[in-house]
């Protein structure tokens, strides 16, 4: 989740009253908090007003990330007035609240401190792309996600329908989005078909794409080349504006049954 999702999400009128703001600095708010988040300048001062308790907190609930790259902690205004009210630990309801990785990244990091991120998978790198600590997060989660799920997620509704035709589905043989997406998964991991398929390939593109499984990357960015046929047929799916991703099942796939 980006900061701007974050704040549009959490940023409620449910926050602002329990903290007796007015309604109607709601818009300007948000614009304001996504600035401030955005900043390391910013979030350095936001950490040097900050008490030793409310660090120690930050410290404690720092490794309960979620893979929508938010922390949730408990939220009382007397213990954290500050992050509560500079609204950047958001009231969720039933004593708790929530802060975005980043924000609490940026305190950290001015304590000499860091989040704990989840580790790799062996012999994965993402390290050909430059990611902050929530794309990180989020890449990681998305790695290991079933493939139904990840093309859930990932696949808009034009998308979906451009792969469906590149992977020779017939969509009229289906009658919703859920059973497209899993003819997609099945034909996507299926071995003999996707060995025809990439016969069609551009023997560079596809060139590329075998050394970069070899290596074991699983980021695909524009400064490498062209990706067109591997984001036509939903091997790789974009999730960043700087890069598109592999998730690990068709890694796999791909090392150890189409490249082997």
């Amino acid at each position: 989740m980006d900061l701007q999702t974050f704040y549009k999400t959490y940023l409620t009128y449910l926050h602002l009253d329990k903290v007796g703001e007015s309604l109607s600095r709601l818009e300007k708010l948000i614009e304001e908090k996504i600035e401030e988040a955005s900043s390391d300048d910013y979030l350095t001062l936001l950490g040097d007003s900050l008490r030793m308790e409310e660090i120690e907190l930050i410290k404690r609930y720092s490794n309960a990330l979620t893979g929508d790259n938010i922390i949730t902690m408990p939220f009382n205004p007397d213990e954290n007035p500050f992050l509560i009210y500079n609204h950047h630990l958001l009231y969720i309801g039933d004593g708790m609240a929530v802060m975005h990785e980043e924000v609490i990244d940026g305190i950290l990091r001015n304590f000499g401190s860091v989040i704990h991120l989840a580790p790799l998978p062996d012999g994965i790198s993402v390290s050909n792309v430059t990611l902050n600590n929530a794309e990180y997060t989020t890449t990681v989660n998305l790695l290991d996600y079933p493939i139904i799920e990840f093309y859930e997620l990932l696949l808009t509704e034009d998308h979906m329908n451009l792969v469906a035709e590149n992977l020779d589905l017939d969509l009229e043989e289906y009658s919703t989005r859920a059973q497209i997406i899993n003819a997609i998964s099945k034909r996507l991991v299926h071995k003999s078909y996707i060995k025809e398929k990439l016969k069609m390939f551009e023997d560079e593109e596809l060139a590329r794409f075998k050394d970069k499984i070899l290596r074991g990357e699983v980021l695909f960015t524009e400064e490498e080349g062209n990706w067109d046929t591997f984001l036509a047929t939903g091997i790789i799916m974009p999730y960043l504006p700087q890069a598109a991703i592999l998730p690990l099942v068709l890694f796999h796939f791909f090392r150890e049954e189409i490249f082997n």
